[in-house]
């Protein structure tokens, strides 16, 4: 949940329901499985490649390099702000992790641009130029930010010959990079991916020979730092046991690691942290990826809140797998990105989504694209959903909810268009907006909007608060070209497939080869979704004398025509 994740909210709609609500007889409803992703990159081929990297620049480029790094130190009042970031109405804007700061201008190609030959280890262009053993060059430029955890770099004006790369690594062995020709976005400006220490030193690595004409057509200057610090845990104290306070969770909150996930599991392969620049700021939601009905391709889709992110931006990585070693563990740092950049396909402020493609970069070998269920589920009580998300910046942790369909709903937030629910087990906090919720089936249902509640600051405090979720089966119709791209579902031929495993909803049957929602198996009554019974009262809307009639125990109303409410 964004900014810090929950805030008391004052004012409120009622609502009191309690039996399931249906999608008219006959209507279709669309149900689609979950894929693993063909291919992909395991962690020992990405820690292989980056030790590869490593090694040839540490034996191009002397260590002493990091002690002489220009220093990019924040003010006393970013330091503040940073620390305590201002307060945000939940589910309004993202929890900040950075800001940017300026870089004095030291760091640019004008030296190397005057195409003059360089004396072995020259300073030139606020780096140290070198030659190397295959008559080419590197020149290599170190930059510290104090206090941050993990740091990148913006690049103006980048544009190298086809022989050159260019190099963003730690002392410690992470490498990003290779950024070749105009950058990565073919446009001459882009961010470098996030290292994950305080200091790192860009490399211009030109493979020989070279020419004056070649150092001619060297461009680059450097010109802001984001510094990322609050939330993220310090990467120094890998021998510590992960603790509540060293991932910035508080006490309610679960370690994804420990115990069964249930239907959760497929989602801990799915979602990831999300880390952007944006403006000033450094931001952090959580995400997942979808799967659509075409089974000839796998499409890199990616769904999550609107109060997020609602456009494209080319600078987002994503972090999978982002967990603790072992059950309370000790807590990640140095984490490899998988993609960079994202492209927004849709998105929506009703029902808080956003449906992105993921942008350059190699999914992780055994993720999967979620499956998902288009029916409704918000006025289904007692319903259970399950999450994994990455709050606080940090690793992955669990949460099982319940539907309560007679929660007080916010202001602007109606029931239908978001999901109402009672944490069982764990928490979510601060970045673990968008992640997506998933039914008893696996299937996504949404995806998380925030808190509603009298305590909202206290992330563990249930009886106080309700999670919030935006309902997939509201803004369907948005997403659904991208979903379901052929129309149709993709067809089924069983009533096996269709089923959801919902009693309230009633049996879902498969009718020409499309999955068609059950009609109400409590005609009259009310549902139990947590016992798969129908209880003896009077859902809302029905006729009523008394209030021990309805479900909801209010019978409201002039005499001889009142209704349950």
């Amino acid at each position: 949940m964004g900014g810090k994740f929950k805030l008391i909210v004052a004012v409120f709609f009622f609502t009191l329901v309690t039996v399931a609500f249906a999608y008219g007889q006959g209507s279709s409803r669309i149900r689609v499985g979950p894929e693993t992703v063909l291919g992909g990159i395991t962690e020992e081929e990405q820690s292989t490649r980056q030790a590869q990297f490593f090694e040839l620049l540490s034996r191009e480029v002397s260590e002493e390099i990091f002690d002489e790094a220009l220093r990019v130190e924040l003010t006393p009042l970013e330091q503040a702000d940073l620390a305590s970031p201002p307060a945000a109405r939940s589910g309004s804007t993202p929890l900040r992790v950075g800001l940017v700061a300026s870089v004095p201008p030291q760091v640019h190609s004008a030296g190397l641009q005057r195409g003059q030959i360089f004396r072995q280890n020259e300073r030139v262009s606020g780096g140290i130029f070198t030659e190397t053993s295959d008559g080419g060059f590197i020149w290599a430029a170190a930059v510290s930010s104090p206090g941050a955890k993990a740091i990148r770099l913006h690049l103006r004006n980048f544009s190298i010959p086809d022989a050159a790369e260019l190099y963003f690594y730690s002392p410690t062995g992470e490498v990003r990079g290779p950024y070749k020709a105009l950058g990565p976005n073919g446009d001459g400006e882009f961010w470098t991916n996030a290292v994950f220490s305080e200091t790192a030193a860009l490399a211009l690595r030109f493979f020989g020979p070279y020419s004056g004409d070649d150092l001619r057509n060297v461009s680059f200057v450097l010109t802001d730092l984001g510094h990322i610090g609050k939330h993220f845990p310090n990467s120094d104290e890998q021998d510590h046991t992960w603790n509540h306070n060293q991932c910035g969770n508080a006490s309610c909150v679960l370690d994804a690691k420990c115990g069964n996930l249930g239907p959760a599991g497929p989602a801990a392969a799915a979602v990831a942290k999300m880390e952007w620049i944006q403006g000033p700021f450094i931001y952090t939601c959580t995400g997942g990826l979808l799967a659509d009905t075409d089974a000839s391709t796998q499409r890199k889709l990616f769904l999550s809140a609107n109060h997020c992110l609602s456009k494209s931006n080319n600078n987002l990585e994503t972090f999978f797998n982002y967990t603790t070693t072992s059950c309370n563990g000790s807590c990640p740092g140095n984490p490899a990105p998988h993609t960079t950049g994202v492209t927004k396909l849709v998105s929506g402020s009703q029902g808080d989504f956003t449906l992105f493609e993921l942008g350059a970069g190699t999914l992780p070998a055994g993720a999967v694209f979620l499956g998902w269920n288009n029916s409704p589920i918000a006025f289904t009580s007692g319903a259970n959903l399950y999450r994994v998300s990455n709050p606080n910046f940090g690793p992955q942790v669990y949460s099982q909810h319940q539907v309560d369909t007679t929660a007080v709903t916010c202001t602007g937030w109606p029931r239908g268009q978001r999901i109402y629910s009672n944490d069982v087990v764990g928490a979510t906090d601060g970045g673990s907006s968008g992640s997506p919720v998933v039914n008893s089936a696996s299937e996504v249902v949404g995806q998380l909007s925030g808190c509603c509640g009298f305590n909202c600051a206290d992330v563990c405090d249930a009886a106080s608060n309700s999670t919030v979720d935006g309902a997939l089966a509201h803004y369907w119709s948005s997403v659904e070209p991208f979903l379901d791209p052929a129309g149709g579902g993709g067809g089924c031929s069983s009533n096996a497939e269709c089923d959801d495993g919902l009693f309230c909803n009633g049996a879902e049957t498969c009718v020409s080869n499309s999955c068609q929602a059950g009609s109400n198996p409590c005609p009259g009554q009310g549902c139990n979704e947590a016992s798969n019974q129908c209880v003896s009262c009077l859902p809302s809307g029905s006729s009523c004398t008394a209030n021990s009639q309805c479900c909801s125990n209010k019978c409201k109303g002039p005499p001889g025509n009142k209704t349950c409410n």
